[in-house]
């Protein structure tokens, strides 16, 4: 076929793969040149990308099939993706054509004859025909052309894969029927794979329907967390710890375009990837430009709607409608969401959407610099909508933004409780602040909820006050109703058990139990009964405990108390040392909270502290903080005082693990400081008890005897003569004091306030503190030279640990428990089951020998790395690359890393932030 001619100048038209592209235009009949650009039938090249096998798998399935549609909004990785894939094909020595698209393509003849160059550039002999055909005539029927383009497919043996990219540009339905005819007609051995951002033109149905459709939209195209890892790894590698990447998806939703865009700005000087992440909004430079451009290619009247409806946390068709005062409204909602712009359905009927988390900020902030006088009215509309179809909460946060505070107040009633009882207790509070309490007065049933939701909140004092006042007016006006007494007092337990007054706190909530009709207010003050009792070692209480069981459409509206059921279940069964009923009961408690309001909710926080606790002990350390570390500031501002120590336990424990006691001490001084400005005894006993601990293992004593003396002040400052929750304070202390007692060489004296806990311990049911007491018994029996008692004590300790699933207790036992194991190792005379869980504990101890190993001090470190390394470390904690720090230093990346090694091993840790976090905390380095 390369006969044909162009003009008089004996140039070829048309020339095989070989002749490396070098058609130039084409001749029609009138004289017209068909223009060709090479590069349109070429794929895009790209470097570093992640590899993505999920995607890859599901692409892998076209082999079988007719048509694949990658279908996503802009800067969702569709073309890398297609690209890749394109390769990956091309190397397995399939046939594989490219082709390009834009808006000048959008006519039949001009869309064949690259469709034909593509195919012809891949597979020499196919298209040939079909170009000549076209440059003939440029009318000629498009089946023709396509006739020619199967007949020549028909010949070929192997694969032959067609990729279109960006088919949204094409809108003539001529085109989408001659796509249609290709996917019917081409041999089986011939597969057509587009990437669009709008559905396109062809019969999907038709093709889902006969198995021969492949598809890839925008929620499988985010980067999921271990993408999102590894594409941070690739380009900014250890300059983000683990809760910052997380940060990072979240705020970006996987967006590969955002996470790309950021990426880019490591080369701007002073650029801080942590800060920026921390900040990051859609507002923000370069995000908003991207943006900008976004919608700088669409309609003024979609930008028009986007801008109006940047309002709505949610989107709607009536919604929208209603807002914009538009009747096309739901039109032009149909119209973005066929855009892909960056739209995500909340629910299977695609009735409601939202903006993407960015977008939606990028919206709001031009909204308001464009329009702001605006801003109020479409609020009111909003509200009025919102308010017609019962949807309370959010007419209420409409109607407050409108300026309409009247009409909020009005409103607030009909869902005020339904907020507490999901667990939402901010956004009651934060409606609180800004209405005065006049406004209030007339509203007992808000201000019962509101009072709910300050002791749930752990703003004890304030509950407690309002539920005095609310109970005045209630005498005051003669009100006849019982209900509204009985609910004050169940708030006021609430409010004395969260403060941690379980035996206060325990004979108010039992009357509501038996004398409120109200299933929620029963069931609130049976959690205070439960805590009561558990605290009092009376578990038979405990269990006998009644609850009032919710419906499943109850369950999702009483959220709150159905959680904090489970976590005090779980709590209990961790008493007794059966760790696995404890799993379960807080793995249900965070099910439930997961489903009916979030992974990110205070519902949700609760359990998930509780279970970091049982996965530390079990020895999963980074499961175990990872539950924690994200949820901290939640933890910290809402969960109850078990949850709280649990997180900060978990977080210490873990950071002394690694070798980072300055971190642990730092972590367990703010656990003390939040017990003492709650006023949680309990709290702080523990944390001051685990810094004695750490001290006292360090062999440093005095700071172990300061914290001991704290402890005994605690004692002093929150007596228990009979068994309750600040029983456990005397319990820290006599344990601490214990272990004090034997570093000074004072072992009969640790025996007796040992053999005392041991005593109340018993009573009060706690196994698990018990088990504490029996490991350090043990200890000191060993240091004392009784090595029988002390090894078949351990044994017992051992047994029991094994069979309860406890690890972790073992290995933080310090020095003298780490020879104790060794030696029940060596003895043999223990099972084959037994035996292996030793044989861990041991291989564990070689692992982690933080309780041996005196910390290194700033002087220790300031001496011990050389200018060049302090020099490297600085340049680390400012987020450069090895490569940019060896572009900065003049030297090369080879040596970077030789002098990183022997950071890390001064410094005792593995990565490149650990090394950050452990310069900062002896102050080598500082961060903006």
């Amino acid at each position: 076929m390369g006969g044909r001619t162009h003009g008089d100048k004996g140039e070829p038209l048309i020339q095989s793969r070989s002749s490396n592209l070098a058609i130039g235009t084409g001749t029609l009949p009138a004289r017209e040149q068909l223009p060709f650009l090479a590069t349109k039938i070429l794929p895009a090249q790209f470097g570093g990308l992640v590899a993505r096998p999920r995607l890859v798998a599901i692409l892998s399935e076209l082999r079988a099939k007719r048509l694949a549609v990658i279908k996503a909004p802009a800067g969702f990785g569709k073309t890398s993706l297609a690209a890749a894939w394109a390769e990956k094909l091309e190397q397995s020595g399939n046939c594989v054509g490219w082709l390009t698209l834009d808006s000048e393509d959008d006519e039949a003849t001009r869309f064949l004859f690259y469709v034909s160059q593509a195919l012809h550039h891949a597979c020499p002999d196919v298209g040939a025909g079909a170009i000549g055909l076209i440059l003939e005539n440029n009318l000629i029927d498009p089946t023709a052309i396509l006739s020619s383009l199967i007949n020549d497919l028909a010949e070929m043996e192997d694969d032959v894969y067609l990729f279109l990219e960006d088919y949204h540009w094409l809108s003539a339905s001529r085109i989408h029927q001659t796509v249609a005819y290709f996917l019917k007609h081409a041999p089986s051995h011939c597969h057509v794979v587009l990437t669009t951002r709008t559905e396109p033109s062809l019969p999907l149905a038709t093709l889902r329907a006969q198995n021969q459709l492949v598809e890839i939209d925008a929620v499988a195209l985010r980067f999921d967390m271990q993408e999102t890892q590894a594409f941070l790894d690739s380009t900014r590698p250890g300059v983000l710890e683990l809760s910052d990447v997380q940060l990072l998806q979240r705020k970006t939703e996987g967006w590969p375009a955002a996470l790309r865009i950021i990426s880019s700005m490591r080369s701007q000087p002073g650029f801080r990837l942590k800060e920026y992440v921390h900040n990051l909004s859609g507002s923000q430079r370069p995000i908003a430009a991207y943006l900008t451009e976004m919608l700088d290619g669409l309609a003024l009247d979609l930008v028009d709607f986007m801008l109006r409806t940047a309002i709505l946390d949610r989107l709607s068709g009536p919604l929208c409608e209603a807002v914009t005062g538009s009747s096309s409204s739901r039109t032009i909602l149909a119209s973005l969401a066929q855009c892909q712009m960056l739209l995500t359905p909340l629910d299977n009927d695609g009735v409601w959407l939202r903006y993407h988390t960015l977008l939606a900020e990028y919206l709001r902030q031009r909204l308001e610099t464009d329009r702001g006088v605006e801003v109020p009215e479409l609020h009111g509309r909003a509200a009025r909508w919102y308010a017609s179809h019962e949807l309370w909460t959010e007419a209420v946060q409409h109607a407050i933004a409108a300026g309409d505070f009247d009409r909020a107040i009005s409103w607030i009633k009909n869902c005020a409780m339904t907020l507490i009882k999901r667990g939402d207790l901010f956004t009651l509070l934060e409606w609180q602040r800004q209405f005065p309490d006049e406004l209030m007065r007339g509203q007992p049933e808000v201000r019962l909820a509101i009072a709910w939701g300050l002791a749930l909140a752990l703003r004890f004092d304030e509950a407690l006050k309002l539920a005095t006042d609310i109970e005045g007016d209630i005498a005051a006006a003669r009100l006849p109703d019982s209900d509204l007494l009985h609910e004050c007092q169940a708030i006021r337990s609430v409010a004395i058990a969260l403060k941690d007054d379980s035996e206060r706190a325990l004979p108010l909530a039992e009357d509501c139990v038996s004398l409120s009709r109200d299933p929620w207010t029963a069931n609130v003050a049976s959690n205070v009964v439960r805590f009561g009792h558990m605290q009092a070692g009376d578990l038979k209480q405990f269990y006998a405990t009644p609850w009032i069981p919710y419906s499943l459409e109850e369950d999702r509206r009483n959220v709150f108390a159905s959680v904090y059921r489970r976590c005090l279940q779980g709590i209990a069964e961790i008493r007794q040392i059966r760790l696995a009923a404890a799993e379960e009961h807080y793995r249900e408690g965070l099910r439930v909270a997961e489903q009916y309001v979030g992974p990110n909710s205070v519902a949700a926080a609760l359990p998930a502290s509780l279970i970091a606790r049982i996965l530390y002990e079990q020895g999963h350390l980074d499961e175990a903080e990872a539950l924690v570390i994200d949820r901290a500031s939640l933890i910290n501002s809402a969960a109850m005082l078990d949850c709280v120590r649990s997180a900060y336990f978990v977080m210490a424990r873990v950071a002394a693990a690694r070798m980072n006691l300055e971190r642990a001490h730092t972590l367990l001084e703010r656990a003390e400081n939040h017990g003492i400005s709650r006023g949680w005894g309990r709290l702080t006993a523990a944390a001051t008890a685990e810094q004695a601990r750490l001290y006292l293992n360090e062999g440093r004593v005095d700071e172990g005897a300061a914290c001991v003396d704290r402890l005994e002040r605690l004692a002093r400052k929150y007596p228990a003569p009979r068994l309750c929750a600040w029983s456990e304070i005397q319990w820290d202390h006599k344990l601490a004091y214990a272990q004090l007692l034997g570093r000074r060489a004072r072992p009969e004296e640790a025996m007796t306030f040992l053999r005392e806990l041991q005593r109340e311990t018993e009573a009060a049911q706690h196994r698990y503190f018990l088990i504490r007491i029996e490991i350090r018994i043990s200890a000191l029996q060993l240091s004392v030279g009784k090595t029988a008692e002390a090894t078949d004590r351990f044994r017992r300790v051992l047994a029991a640990c094994a069979h309860a699933g406890l690890y972790q207790i073992i290995l933080d036992g310090g020095s003298l428990i780490s020879e104790l194991v060794q030696m029940v190792q060596r003895s043999g005379s223990i099972s084959e089951h037994l035996m292996s869980y030793v044989d861990r504990l041991v291989a564990g101890s070689r692992r982690a020998p933080q309780d041996r190993i005196v910390p290194i001090s700033r002087a220790q470190a300031l001496g011990g790395l050389s200018a060049r390394e302090t020099e490297i470390l600085k340049l680390i904690a400012q987020g450069l690359s090895n490569k940019e720090i060896a572009r900065s230093l003049d030297i090369g990346p080879e040596t970077v890393k030789s002098h990183l090694k022997s950071v890390f091993t001064k410094l005792g840790v593995e990565r490149r932030a650990q090394a950050v976090s452990r310069a900062q905390t002896l102050g080598l380095v500082t961060t903006q």
